[in-house]
């Protein structure tokens, strides 16, 4: 998830700076009313993309007027269309901006660009932001656009996770709502689930369960445990997800029923060592990891009984799985 950057021979003047237009060679440039007036957007609404976004003329006349080229033009058009779209301008000229001349001409023709051009910063920001507007259509869009294109994992290490972390630490202090957090939280939980959700219809078709996950918390307090199924789904893993209406006995005798290679908890309570124990004892093959959520970790995890918790992330833990399965 990295800018897009433009072509050397392409002028990407911050807002406030400008070429001469003498330096504009062949090219035909344009005034705020032409454009205006070509575009059929307010010549205010140009002069405030300009000012707030960046979005405007690259050059200028030695008097000082601003002007456009058709490729400034042409950006200003693809954010026209993207607001149109409901796209946010903000989040509109972010990505004109990003857009080389080819991938500009390309969303020109039709082919929209998707936020994840946008750089990753931006769309922390653009998550943080619909988030404290309690703006749950706009969540959706911006985690529906993330996950189409890109593994979960990058996304989760990229995106999410910071952006939960950020939203943890602006609740501290104050600055956002619980409910902003709360909604973020089930917002990223609902499309977590869709892309593990191909694993349902896998199950029913009789594959076998290589994995099983169980969670004793709910999963909306336990994401990194979600991400970790989602990432294995997407690995092509075969998954039962069982839990939080579960007790720890049902799992393990699941566990024996299913023989998965692995069987993975998060937040089992303490006093249930001695299930386990009796469980492991019993001569079940397979891997046993005991995991919860730890700070400033992403979560630990133990295997077996006796072994050390390991502090990781959903990338360290699904590599953990991994080797095990394959």
């Amino acid at each position: 998830m990295k800018d897009s950057p433009g072509r050397p021979d392409e002028p990407r003047p911050t807002a406030g700076e400008w070429v001469d237009v003498a330096h504009a060679g062949g090219d035909l440039t344009w005034g705020v009313g032409a454009v205006s007036s070509r575009l059929g957007v307010a010549a205010s609404t140009l002069r405030t993309w300009e000012r707030r976004y960046g979005i405007g003329p690259s050059h200028r006349t030695h008097g000082g007027h601003r002007r456009y080229t058709e490729r400034d033009i042409s950006r200003v058009e693809l954010v026209r269309r993207m607001v149109a779209r409901g796209v946010s301008a903000q989040d509109a000229a972010r990505v004109a901006r990003h857009l080389d001349r080819d991938d500009l001409s390309s969303a020109l023709r039709g082919e929209s660009p998707s936020q994840t051009d946008l750089a990753t910063d931006d769309l922390l920001d653009s998550l943080l932001a619909a988030a404290t507007a309690a703006d749950e259509q706009r969540l959706h869009d911006l985690l529906l656009a993330m996950l189409a294109g890109t593994p979960v994992l990058e996304v989760w290490r990229d995106v999410l996770s910071p952006t939960l972390c950020r939203l943890t630490h602006e609740v501290s202090r104050g600055a956002v709502t619980p409910e902003s957090q709360t909604l973020a939280r089930k917002a990223v939980l609902e499309h977590l689930h869709d892309v593990r959700g191909t694993q349902d219809a896998r199950r029913r078709n009789g594959v076998k369960a290589q994995v099983l996950l169980a969670t004793f918390v709910d999963e909306a307090k336990a994401l990194p445990f979600v991400a970790w199924g989602a990432a294995l789904a997407q690995a092509d893993i075969g998954l039962r997800i069982v839990g939080p209406d579960v007790d720890l006995r049902e799992v393990l005798d699941l566990a024996t029923h299913l023989s998965p290679s692995v069987v993975v908890t998060w937040g089992a309570p303490a006093e249930s060592a001695s299930l386990v124990r009796r469980h492991l004892d019993a001569g079940q093959s397979g891997s046993f990891i005991r995991a919860s959520g730890a700070w400033p970790d992403e979560m630990s995890i133990r295997f077996g009984l006796e072994a050390p918790e390991i502090p990781t992330d959903v990338h360290g833990a699904v590599r953990q799985v991994l080797d095990r399965v394959r």
